[in-house]
């Protein structure tokens, strides 16, 4: 027995320790289980030689820890239990004893401790569910704008091919409207008007390229009330040449007339009354009558043009039994009459007319500049 005792001074002496009692036990809530309970942990420290640490209910019956750490410092032992507890009405106690010496500490939980857990855990449920939801959605943000920069690029590139074809396709346009005005061209006659057909109320110009139409020119002769050349309800006018073969081309400048209508009429149709100018009565014709565009057939057609025409060209092909019309500034197609059977020569027939009965100095002019 002495042996022991002086053994354990010896020890005492070399690690520098002597008997100690350490802290009291001090017990925190170390959070809220799912299934409901209240973890509850006691630690006490600066105990020499290592102390017993345990849980007690209220009964006094001792509780099994859950989790127990030992460590040993210079100053003396450190020990940490937990326990789990789903009681919300009791007293707790966390007691650490050493030889005749023991501390105690009690904890007393109520229904408000759970509630607050239960409060917080839900409240770190939210924020974790919505620091989730915050991340996803920036995730899908920046994917979406990553996304959106990678179309905007290939975007860009394509309106970049557009605009390349675009302007391939206007040069080709360019090129296919002089091609066809070339072709058309190489057919062209001279056309001038024949004054000897012209209604009353038609002035043909000294050139014959030009008409106007005037209403105080409206003195009838003895001579022309007996011609049968001239048209004396229609304002129209026949042109000196005709066509009995092959094709040709002209183009009237239509630029300022309200109301004209342009083609090519057979020799033989009836110039008295008021004629529909259709290829039932000998007219193949296009123009332009209460602001609407049409080709006078049977019945009329209604045209819809993207721009105004200002100078027409119409193209005849005898053979063919064709007769089309084109804008010349696009050389955009107006309208085509097909599968006509021509017997007869065929001569370019011109009307105009003012609108509402009104004068108009507006002249109509066949074009001989074809350039």
């Amino acid at each position: 027995m002495k042996f022991i005792c002086v053994t354990l001074l010896i020890i005492r002496e070399i690690t520098g320790l002597r008997a100690a009692v350490g802290s009291p036990p001090f017990i925190t809530v170390d959070g809220f289980d799912v299934s409901g309970g209240l973890h509850l942990q006691c630690e006490s420290k600066g105990w020499y030689p290592e102390p017993e640490l345990v849980w007690l209910d209220s009964k006094g019956v001792t509780l099994t820890s859950e989790t127990t750490h030992k460590q040993r410092h210079t100053d003396g032992f450190r020990v940490k239990h937990m326990i789990t507890v789903y009681n919300r009405h009791s007293k707790y106690y966390c007691r650490v004893t050493m030889g005749r010496q023991m501390l105690e500490t009690e904890i007393i939980l109520s229904s408000k401790m759970f509630n607050s857990w239960r409060i917080l855990m839900a409240l770190i449920l939210v924020t974790v569910v919505l620091s989730v939801i915050a991340g996803i959605w920036i995730i899908v943000s920046v994917c979406k704008h990553r996304e959106l920069q990678r179309k905007g690029k290939r975007l860009k590139s394509k309106e970049m091919e557009l605009n390349n074809d675009h302007d391939m396709l206007l040069l080709k346009e360019k090129k296919i409207v002089k091609s066809l005005k070339s072709l058309f061209r190489k057919f062209a006659v001279n056309v001038t008007l024949d004054p000897d057909s012209a209604h009353r109320h038609l002035i043909v110009f000294d050139d014959g390229k030009q008409m106007r139409y005037e209403e105080q020119s409206g003195t009838v002769k003895d001579g022309d009330q007996k011609s049968n050349n001239k048209f004396d309800e229609r304002p129209c006018v026949l042109g000196k040449e005709g066509f009995t073969s092959g094709c040709f081309y002209y183009e009237v400048k239509v630029k300022g007339l309200n109301r004209w209508f342009v083609g090519v009429a057979r020799e033989s149709v009836n110039r008295k009354g008021r004629l529909n100018l259709n290829p039932e009565n000998g007219f193949w014709t296009v123009g332009l009558k209460n602001k609407r565009y049409q080709a006078c057939g049977g019945p009329s057609v209604p045209l819809s043009l993207s721009v105004e025409p200002q100078r027409v060209g119409v193209f005849v092909d005898y053979e063919e039994g064709q007769i089309s019309f084109y804008d010349v500034s696009s050389m955009l197609h107006i309208y085509s009459f097909t599968d006509q059977s021509f017997n007869e020569k065929l001569y370019p027939v011109f009307y105009l007319f003012p609108l509402l009965f009104k004068n108009s100095t507006a002249s109509l002019i066949i074009c001989s500049n074809l350039s």
